[in-house]
């Protein structure tokens, strides 16, 4: 009985392996050759992803406030006390900016636009082609695999031009229909914006560099925000 325990648990722990994920964009050694200001000495505000799911739009920018505050960076606009509140400053510049398109994607000039109004250095948002879970019954094990397509981008207010983008493909397997297809697609946004933010970083100077942003920290944000 022993023995099918641990090869169960064992083939459990193969189906949550994550696969290869598949990247393109900038380079870091590209934007570093920009000579990047330390993070403490910039301000960068982040807009609502581009999701159909509006629970993936915030968690999105929740994910990225979480690992702008790892990273030691400055957070627009300058004066807000709590994260709510500078969250709904972004979000009331978004809605009296004549410009703002809701329903159409994010652009590099909306980007810079509402930076400036939020007197922000820089601005991140990103885009998600797909993230969901797909089931499959095959075997022993029940399987769920999340999949996810984000695009990234930072754009400088000055010029509008993007410093720094990247797309990832990526699928993560988690084995058994215990865990929820919700936590699954948060698990795999967590990861995949961690992994962006380590790569991107290693183009800035010394910095700061706190704990790992977990999903548990997204949840917990983003019910924050939305209450």
């Amino acid at each position: 009985m022993k023995t099918v325990l641990r090869w169960g648990v064992l083939l459990i722990m193969l189906s949550c392996l994550p696969a290869a994920a598949e990247r393109e964009g900038t380079l870091p050694v590209d934007l570093a050759s920009l000579n990047p200001p330390r993070p403490g000495e910039v301000h960068v505000a982040v807009l609502p992803f581009w999701a159909r799911n509006d629970v993936h739009r915030e968690q999105g920018r929740a994910c990225t406030i979480l690992n702008l505050m790892r990273h030691g960076f400055r957070l627009a606009p300058a004066g807000s006390n709590t994260i709510s509140n500078m969250v709904r400053k972004t979000d009331y510049a978004i809605r009296n900016d004549s410009q703002w398109d809701a329903l159409g994607r994010i652009t590099p000039a909306d980007a810079a636009r509402i930076g400036q109004a939020l007197g922000a250095r820089w601005v991140i948002y990103g885009e998600f082609g797909e993230l969901q879970v797909q089931s499959e019954r095959k075997g022993l094990i029940p399987k769920k695999e999340g999949v996810i397509d984000l695009r990234y981008h930072l754009v400088e207010v000055e010029t509008g031009e993007t410093l720094f983008w990247s797309r990832v493909q990526d699928t993560g397997s988690c084995g058994g229909w215990p865990t929820s297809s919700s936590a699954i697609e948060r698990r795999l946004l967590t990861r995949t914006i961690n992994s962006i933010f380590d790569d991107m970083m290693t183009a800035f100077p010394e910095h700061y560099v706190g704990a790992e942003v977990t999903p548990e920290e997204v949840q917990r944000l983003y019910e924050n925000l939305a209450d």
